[in-house]
């Protein structure tokens, strides 16, 4: 999270979200800040955002980073606000400081199985959106982990170790009146039917690659 931001249509989408996944719950946040706050910062964010700010220290590229993420081990509803996103690989040098990483989060995931995650993501590239979303839903299913994510000019990851953590926070959000073409998701047991066909496509579709047998398309 940047503070020379803040305010943004994106913080109006977190807002929502965290309102609307957990309407009762008790958000903490994570912000990653890449830069020096003070206490009036940190009021206006819990305030707007209705979470709590656990840390207000500066993420640098000499951060130990599993202390870091930590700090939120007696906490059930995580918002994590890194400044550009997600990648699913680590990175090094200035620019790790953006993103928070694949094996991170399913770390933080792991440590409480009622846990529920949220991520900014902003990574996704325009264009390919379908693609990326769909590539990083597969990587946290394979590691035992339930997730949808919300789809618009920047996305948002929404993850759980529990399905029906995970089935509630989706529910909710329908229930808020967001579209569901707005959701996607391929945990076909997790979410109903109509929704989430993109990332699920995306997913068969890697998994049959280079089979000319095997034809996956979506028949209107």
């Amino acid at each position: 999270m940047r503070m020379d931001y803040f305010g943004d249509s994106y913080d109006i989408v977190k807002k929502f979200l965290v309102k609307s996944i957990a309407p009762n719950a008790e958000w903490i946040t994570l912000p990653m800040f890449t830069h020096e706050v003070n206490n009036k910062d940190i009021k206006s964010i819990e305030q707007f955002l209705h979470v709590r700010v656990i840390f207000k220290v500066k993420v640098t590229t000499t951060t130990d980073r599993d202390k870091y993420f930590a700090g939120s081990a007696n906490h059930q509803h995580i918002f994590i606000d890194p400044d550009t996103g997600i990648s699913l690989k680590k990175i090094y040098g200035k620019n790790s400081t953006n993103y928070v990483f694949g094996p991170e989060l399913v770390s933080i995931c792991e440590q409480n199985p009622e846990r529920l995650l949220l991520i900014f993501d902003k990574s996704v590239p325009r264009g390919n959106e379908d693609e990326s979303v769909g590539r990083k839903l597969e990587y946290f299913r394979e590691h035992n982990l339930f997730c949808f994510a919300y789809k618009s000019h920047a996305c948002f990851m929404v993850l759980s170790l529990s399905n029906s953590v995970c089935k509630k926070a989706y529910n909710n959000l329908i229930n808020a009146n967001l579209p569901s073409s707005r959701l996607t998701s391929f945990n076909s047991e997790q979410i109903s039917s109509h929704d989430g066909t993109s990332g699920f496509i995306y997913v068969l579709q890697q998994k049959t690659k280079g089979n000319p047998t095997v034809d996956v398309r979506l028949d209107m």
